[in-house]
């Protein structure tokens, strides 16, 4: 099924993880594939990947901090297709392994803070406002942004990264107010806890397990699982979606804050006999 059959999509931190699986879903359905990330060889291993299943796909080095960077992507993407359908604001800056981790709130660094939200705000900001003015030619766009679960409630750590999806998530129902009548669609994506090659390069076995017991279904989520989500958003099939959060969480933030305890205190023995932590 074609779903994206004659579009242009452009995706940012489209090397790994949830922005290659959206690359290359994206291919399979039609649309012409431009690869942004900060790891330019990356970037060409899925380009390279999506041509030699026979579609079509541009590999681009980009700093998304970088706002002229992010204008010559634009202008590349309309060079090479003629049009920009779809913009997917994907590429993050977590903080981690900076200087100074955040993870204390009586050592908040605003140098972390600035860096994150250059990239996860201003990137995607910036790289929507140099793609506007040709989807408002075309009467048409759908733009996407990738936020956070941490964005939706108070934290213990990342100070930084949590304020920024907030914020990203204040941009994107005000691009929707803004452009919508005139058939700009902009929404985001909320994942909860994603296996992707960065997770797992941090996520030990005893964490996977912690994450396991917040769980509201059988497994964590797959970077493909993000990449159906944008699909249905960038198709036409969501034409009437604008403005909105999607979570694609498998449920973590669904319960009360002490569901927990009481699986862990009050329905022991449904657990131990059914082996379903949720």
């Amino acid at each position: 099924m074609n779903r994206l059959q004659g579009k242009t999509a452009v995706i940012t931190g489209a090397g790994s993880g949830i922005g290659r699986a959206t690359a290359l879903l994206f291919a399979k359905q039609g649309a012409a594939v431009v690869i942004a990330d900060l790891n330019g060889e990356a970037a060409k291993a899925v380009a390279k990947e999506i041509v030699e299943a026979g579609g079509r796909s541009l590999a681009l080095t980009i700093d998304v901090g970088e706002e002229e960077q992010l204008g010559d992507m634009i202008q590349r993407t309309v060079d090479e297709y003629g049009t920009i359908d779809i913009l997917f604001n994907n590429a993050v800056n977590t903080a981690a392994g900076k200087r100074k981790p955040d993870v204390s709130f009586l050592q908040f660094d605003k140098e972390t803070f600035h860096d994150v939200v250059n990239v996860n705000v201003l990137g995607g900001v910036l790289a929507t406002r140099f793609a506007l003015p040709h989807m408002l030619k075309q009467g048409r766009g759908s733009i996407l942004f990738t936020s956070s679960t941490s964005s939706l409630a108070g934290d213990v750590s990342q100070f930084s990264y949590g304020a920024s999806k907030a914020m990203v998530n204040w941009y994107v129902q005000t691009i929707a107010t803004c452009f919508g009548a005139d058939g700009i669609r902009c929404n985001a994506i909320i994942p909860g806890v994603i296996e992707t090659p960065a997770m797992k390069a941090w996520a030990n076995g005893p964490m996977h397990d912690a994450f396991m017991k917040l769980q509201n279904g059988p497994r964590l989520g797959l970077p493909e699982d993000i990449a159906a989500m944008a699909l249905f958003l960038a198709s036409d099939e969501a034409a009437y979606c604008n403005g909105a959060l999607y979570k694609v969480d498998g449920g973590i933030t669904a319960q009360l804050p002490f569901a927990q305890l009481q699986r862990d205190f009050l329905l022991p023995e449904r657990v131990k006999n059914t082996g379903n932590p949720a």
